[in-house]
């Protein structure tokens, strides 16, 4: 129990660290992120968010062994620190200055080359939901590899359909929620019928791979939705024009079958050598 009070504290502690190396820089470079930006509900949010963020892969980490989520914390941290501190550094211009056909400043501040962090540090719940995706892949992996250290957590290996289909269905609310609630914030799928459809497919996009995991042991779909998730929320950060998280949310159906194609050739692969138990029913 101690140990895992340890380890808990300083999972806490790696979070608290996380959260004040992303605002410290975020401030030092004028980005509108202080306390005083936010009300106190959003505060907790986004501020905790962050502490949990990285907490999460830490605590992964030390109480069962598993790697792949502080991996991609780790690129996706990585990847905004670089980009924020190599030049060439951001410049905060007023609107006017880009539109010839405007008198005077308009108080409307644009940002060039820059927001690195602002745009890591606010899909927090994203990449922790990516994070925590792969985890349970990798867990499942290192439970029934003969080559790999095992994980510390013993945690059951199948379930019946009913245990594993609500276990998909919890897990695909969260995810749906947290990807329709990104689209929302970029305006993505504004009437009901649009944001109904992304609500159905955001749960049955991942809590089908989920249940794939729990019920039969299949790595590869889970692991390739926490994948794409990710990436069309990264894409959308960053990318230019375009809403690539817009098509994943509603041509939900493709990337369910992308997953799926995972699982088709991980059961080929493990019905030809059945000896490494991975498709256990």
């Amino acid at each position: 129990m101690r140990r895992h009070a340890l380890r808990a504290v300083v999972a806490t502690g790696g979070g608290l660290v996380h959260a004040g190396l992303v605002l410290g820089v975020a401030l030092r470079f004028g980005y509108d992120i202080g306390p005083s930006a936010y009300p106190p509900h959003s505060l907790l949010w986004q501020y905790g968010g962050l502490v949990v963020l990285g907490a999460v892969p830490i605590w992964l980490a030390l109480e069962d062994r598993l790697l792949l989520p502080i991996v991609l914390i780790t690129v996706l941290a990585g990847a905004a620190f670089y980009a924020e501190l190599t030049p060439p550094g951001p410049t905060f211009r007023d609107v006017a200055e880009l539109e010839p056909g405007i008198d005077g400043a308009t108080g409307i501040t644009v940002v060039e080359n820059g927001l690195h962090l602002v745009k890591y540090a606010s899909p927090w719940y994203v990449w922790t939901l990516g994070a925590g995706l792969l985890g349970a892949a990798e867990h499942t992996v290192r439970a029934r590899s003969r080559w790999l250290p095992a994980p510390r957590l013993d945690l059951p290996r199948t379930g019946s359909a009913v245990q594993a289909g609500l276990l998909g269905l919890a897990v695909g609310v969260v995810h749906a929620g947290a990807s329709v609630g990104y689209a929302w914030r970029w305006g993505i799928g504004t009437d009901s019928l649009t944001v109904g459809w992304m609500l159905v497919g955001g749960v049955v996009v991942v809590g089908v791979p989920v249940y794939l995991l729990v019920r039969r042991g299949l790595v590869l779909p889970t692991a390739i939705a926490a994948v794409l998730f990710v990436n069309s929320v990264h894409s959308q950060q960053y990318a230019g024009p375009g809403d690539p998280h817009g098509l994943y949310a509603g041509a939900w159906f493709v990337f369910l079958g992308l997953a799926l194609l995972g699982g088709l050739i991980e059961l080929g692969v493990y019905t030809v050598d059945d000896r490494t138990g991975f498709c256990s029913s």
